[in-house]
């Protein structure tokens, strides 16, 4: 029998191995962890390190709720434009943007389902976008499947209301 031990540790591999006096070895992985803050503000390099974090662990919280949302690329959209994250609601389970129009602020919050607006004010024009679902008191934009398109034409539309156009 040769002494000899060969293994092959994948990369990203993190654990001990323990070999005891009567040459059994053993290896222990020790358990991944979630992506860090710095992880999270590298993904998205425009927000404060701790809103990146917040937003990254919601956005993957939608995701594990609805394997189908579209809410990072709604996200992802909406910052490309932008519009800002006022918070997140970890606890509530969406994220509120805002857009300062130069004649309407407006503010929308992204679920994994849909972008809702509940402002009484907004509430017209909000009813008048295509592929809305209108409940009281708030107005539902979907985000998912076929209606992904139509959010983003409608987040457009919403802008150009918002500056006056």
């Amino acid at each position: 029998m040769t002494s000899d031990l060969h293994i092959h540790i994948p990369q990203g591999f993190s654990g001990t191995m323990t070999v005891t006096k009567d040459g059994q070895v053993t290896v222990t992985a020790t358990a991944p962890t979630a992506p860090s803050a710095s992880a999270a503000a590298a993904i998205w390099s425009t927000l404060d390190p701790k809103m990146a974090e917040d937003l990254e662990e919601m956005l993957k919280r939608q995701k594990g709720y609805d394997a189908t949302t579209r809410s990072r690329e709604i996200a992802k959209a909406l910052l490309s434009r932008g519009w800002d994250i006022y918070s997140v609601n970890l606890k509530g389970g969406y994220i509120l943007f805002t857009y300062a129009g130069t004649h309407e602020a407006i503010s929308l919050y992204l679920s994994s389902l849909d972008l809702n607006n509940a402002k009484k004010s907004q509430r017209k024009f909000m009813m008048s976008l295509p592929g809305v679902d209108v409940h009281a008191p708030d107005v539902r934009i979907p985000i998912n499947g076929n209606a992904h398109e139509q959010a983003l034409a409608n987040i457009e539309a919403i802008e150009e209301w918002a500056d006056g156009k």
